[in-house]
């Protein structure tokens, strides 16, 4: 009976390509989240800067309940 070679790679080569994958989407994950809260941050600054701008209501006072 012929012997079957079953693995081409070794078994801690394999380890390292399943660490390195996993550190891989870690390291996406990461860069994504890091984008999100610079969106966060540019729209809260554009919100302040918008409020900053806007005209005061005609009596003075804000409605907080609008």
């Amino acid at each position: 009976m012929p012997s079957v070679n079953v693995s081409a790679q070794s078994p801690m080569s394999l380890l390292d390509s399943v660490l390195n994958a996993d550190s891989a989407r870690q390291d996406a994950n990461v860069a994504l989240l890091k984008k999100a809260q610079d969106i966060e941050k540019q729209q809260g600054q554009a919100l302040i800067q918008m409020l900053e701008q806007s005209a005061p209501p005609a009596d003075g006072r804000l409605d907080a309940y609008a």
